[in-house]
């Protein structure tokens, strides 16, 4: 074991340190959006033998334990740092797992096809979190691109139906991957204030750790009030999946790609999303895509292409 771990280290320093070239970067984040969407149907697919709360606990509690043997040895060396920033990093814990957590919860109640294409509206809200945290002003091209985009999320939550909005009348699994995705902008927003010397894999067992903790009343009461996680095989897998295929490596493909093309390029790169989440969620789960799918991503594409090409530059989104 301890001669795995000492051959796995050096892997993973590498590869926070790697900047590859600009084509290995496009497949690097090609990669990771389709490991995303990958687990957005996952999560349908399971749905009704997992529960949320649990399925998302644990696969952050797997990440954690995962990552724990490479940061051991950090964690002291740089206690008084993690010490000084000690909020800062539980509030980008919840932000990360209690994301994801509203994403695993709607997509109980929505399909898969709806949840990745909702998903793609990122940019958008990354963009209004950064002018809500930093002050940074919006073009007025990135302004309008902004509400074409959000306008495209409210032709997918209300079936392209304004009566349905007005009633109220919508799809509760839909509004919470609407949190989830502004919860991830405000993590991207303020992803500027970690500190360098940090390091990316403690940064991120940081944050894995204090969002898991966080998440762990909510997970006792689901256990007790509502179902327990059943361990059966594909119970086992998907949570593995979850939790380093995606909770942990994703990421590294998608920050190593940043810091070859930056930000804003990948950013276009999560209109991927619906696009594989779509293909999966036909093949895998028999969904259907129908005319309000086209209407509001074909919204969200045109209000991403307007705040990325006409946006200035934004923090990097990890």
């Amino acid at each position: 074991m301890k001669k795995e771990i000492y051959l796995i280290k050096p892997l993973l320093n590498k590869l926070e340190k790697f900047q590859p070239t600009p084509t290995l970067a496009y497949f690097l984040i090609t990669l990771a959006t389709f490991l995303w969407a990958l687990s957005i149907v996952t999560i349908r697919g399971v749905h009704e033998e997992i529960p949320p709360l649990g399925l998302s606990s644990l696969r952050w509690f797997l990440g954690v334990i995962f990552l724990l043997p490479f940061v051991w040895g950090e964690l002291f060396r740089k206690h008084r740092l993690i010490k000084r920033h000690f909020g800062w990093l539980c509030l980008m814990g919840v932000l990360q797992v209690g994301s994801s957590t509203m994403l695993v919860v709607g997509v109980n109640f929505t399909t898969a096809i709806n949840a990745a294409v909702i998903n793609a509206a990122q940019p958008a809200t990354t963009a209004i979190a950064v002018w809500i945290v930093m002050r940074d002003k919006i073009t007025l091209g990135q302004g309008i691109g902004i509400i074409t985009g959000l306008i495209g999320i409210m032709v997918i939550v209300g079936r392209a139906d304004f009566a349905t909005l007005l009633r109220f009348d919508v799809n509760t699994g839909d509004w919470f991957v609407v949190l989830a995705i502004i919860g991830w902008g405000f993590y991207a927003s303020m992803m500027h204030r970690m500190p360098r010397e940090l390091g990316m894999t403690t940064f991120l067992f940081l944050t894995l750790a204090t969002g898991s903790l966080a998440s762990l009343p909510f997970y006792i009461w689901e256990s007790l009030n509502v179902k327990t996680v059943p361990f059966t095989f594909e119970s086992v897998i998907a949570i593995i999946y979850l939790g380093i295929i995606v909770s942990v490596f994703s990421i590294y493909l998608w920050n190593a790609g940043i810091r070859s093309i930056g930000a804003n390029k990948a950013s276009i790169f999560l209109n991927l999303i619906p696009v594989f989440g779509a293909m999966l969620a036909i093949f895998f789960l028999g969904e259907y895509l129908l005319s309000f799918h086209f209407i509001g991503g074909a919204l969200i594409c045109l209000g991403i292409t307007l705040v990325i090409k006409l946006g200035r530059n934004s923090p990097e989104i990890h």
